[in-house]
């Protein structure tokens, strides 16, 4: 793969995450929380529409995650520029570390609040975005 298609890999992994951030934060109201119930139901498996709502506890919860998203997002994309990566020694490693970093995390609460399909989503995250950090390290 070239430098040229990892940055655009890159930076569409970011544009990803961000709009991912954008309906979880849309679901701390109950108008517009739709998707994001539903993929919390998907990853609790079996499909059972449970949860049917979220209570105000998560969607405060909801508020903080997307807002982190968003900024997290954003923060790569803006590092993603082409003169960023090939010029900074270390960015690309960096940003896999950080990436690494949330995946232990995120995995680890996941699995101790029993969603296991979390775990799945954050592997796709990360198929995401390593093969083109690791083409640029």
């Amino acid at each position: 793969m070239s430098k040229r298609v990892s940055i655009i890999w890159l930076q569409i992994a970011c544009i990803i995450t961000i709009g991912t951030g954008v309906i979880c934060a849309l679901a701390s109201h109950p108008a517009t929380e739709a998707a994001w119930l539903y993929l919390f139901d998907l990853l609790k498996w079996p499909l059972d529409g449970n949860p049917g709502a979220f209570d105000s506890n998560t969607r405060a919860v909801n508020a903080v995650l997307g807002g982190t998203m968003v900024g997290w997002g954003l923060l790569m994309l803006l590092l993603s520029k082409k003169q960023l990566l090939t010029t900074v020694p270390g960015l690309p490693r960096f940003m896999l570390i950080a990436l690494f970093a949330w995946f232990i995390v995120d995995c680890t609460g996941s699995l101790l609040a029993d969603i296991p399909g979390n775990v799945l989503l954050n592997i796709g995250f990360l198929g995401l975005f390593v093969p083109p950090l690791w083409v640029l390290r």
